[in-house]
């Protein structure tokens, strides 16, 4: 009845290209001198955009003829806080993280606060989670690797705090160890041993440098977002007339002078808070929540806490559980037709069996996560329809 997918997760393909990193509070028009004070909520049709503004209301513009300047003016005293506290694991989630983002900007916060405690979890996810974060590019989208569980954001979850404009951590949290890895029967696997040298190597080579873009697009060192992936990847930060600069060892010149090793050869980058600081992977190390707001001059603000990641896990773990009762009552009618009924009882049982697999077919639509084969539902459906139809014309 319920064939488990393989969750491989590598299903990721496509590099991240950020739009600029503005936050739309004061427009000023580039021939009118016309100045208006808003947000923008979202894209619209035929190239304009909807902005929220004090002086008009809601209207469409054309933000390539307005000059956009970040500063509050015309911003709701408002913080909008969302949270990844789980793996990055299930659609279903994913898609309420993207559309809350969506929500968000439209309510126009002085920022949205994404708290982040995850283990990684699908590539494929992360990427459609970063994508979110980048077309909020006119609402600040601010990372708080806060601890808990898991103890920062590792794997795919560095890929998630890379995209967002800041990154505070908590003194007690690690970011990093981000290698791509296979889940088979078997459990864990490297990429190359799991799909071979080249695939492997393909891919890996490809979230490597989704990684380094994440990171370089909002002013973080690539190089060290690739160390962590590649534990073949060695950084070491340099000065050189006063400027320092993070290289691998290979690339250093005479005149370069070493002042830390940032990643040895054979084991994957992984950072503490205060390293990621020190090396500007991460802006600060912060306590907690109202330490954050107060650095970014939001202690007033109005907090509120969109649930939508947890209601969509709560969603669907009681799908999971329906699931398993309509397998249960499958299984009864089973061992009940096994015993050979009269016809009108056999009928009745099969007839209810029917009931039971449209609503396992249904859920399987609906529910993604819960990796049912659907095609092999809608076979044992027309089984059982077959069989039914039968069963009432037999006299």
């Amino acid at each position: 009845m319920q064939r488990r997918r393989v969750n491989i997760f590598v299903a990721f393909a496509v590099l991240l290209v950020f739009g600029c990193g503005c936050f739309a509070d004061t427009f000023t028009h580039q021939r009118s001198s016309e100045v208006l004070h808003g947000y923008v909520a979202g894209e619209s049709e035929q190239g304009k955009t909807t902005v929220h503004t004090q002086e008009k209301g809601e209207i469409e513009l054309n933000l390539a003829q307005w000059k956009i300047v970040c500063d509050r003016h015309g911003r709701n005293n408002r913080i909008i806080v969302l949270r990844l506290d789980t793996e990055i694991a299930l659609e279903i989630e994913t898609a309420a993280l993207e559309s809350a983002i969506v929500d968000a900007v439209a309510e126009g916060p002085l920022f949205i606060l994404l708290e982040i405690d995850t283990p990684g979890g699908r590539a494929d996810l992360a990427g459609r989670i970063c994508n979110a974060i980048a077309e909020a590019r006119y609402c600040e989208v601010v990372a708080f690797i806060k601890g808990g569980k898991y103890g920062g954001a590792i794997s795919a979850g560095a890929a998630v705090a890379f995209a967002c404009d800041k990154i505070y951590m908590a003194g007690n949290t690690i970011i990093g160890a981000a290698t791509m890895m296979t889940i088979t029967k078997a459990g864990p696997q490297d990429l190359k041993k799991a799909l071979g040298q080249d695939l492997g190597e393909k891919i890996s080579s490809a979230w490597q440098a989704y990684l380094a873009s994440l990171a370089q697009q909002r002013g973080r060192p690539g190089l060290l977002a690739r160390a962590m992936v590649d534990k073949d990847i060695e950084v070491i930060e340099v000065s050189d007339g006063g400027r320092q600069a993070f290289i691998e060892p290979v690339n250093r010149r005479p005149q370069q002078k070493i002042t830390h090793t940032w990643s040895k050869k054979g084991s994957l980058l992984t950072l503490t808070a205060a390293e990621a600081v020190k090396c500007g992977i991460a802006d600060k190390v912060i306590n907690s929540r109202d330490e954050l707001l107060s650095d970014l001059r939001a202690d007033g603000a109005e907090v509120v806490v969109n649930d939508c990641v947890q209601k969509a896990r709560e969603e669907i773990e009681r799908a999971r559980l329906r699931v398993d009762r309509i397998g249960k009552s499958l299984d009864l009618k089973i061992k009940q037709l096994e015993q050979r009924p009269p016809r009108l009882k056999a009928a009745k049982i099969l007839r209810k069996a029917r009931s039971n697999y449209k609503a396992l077919i249904v859920l399987s639509k609906r529910y993604p996560d819960l990796n049912i084969d659907t095609h092999f539902l809608e076979e044992q459906l027309n089984s059982v329809e077959a069989i039914y139809g039968r069963a009432k014309t037999v006299r």
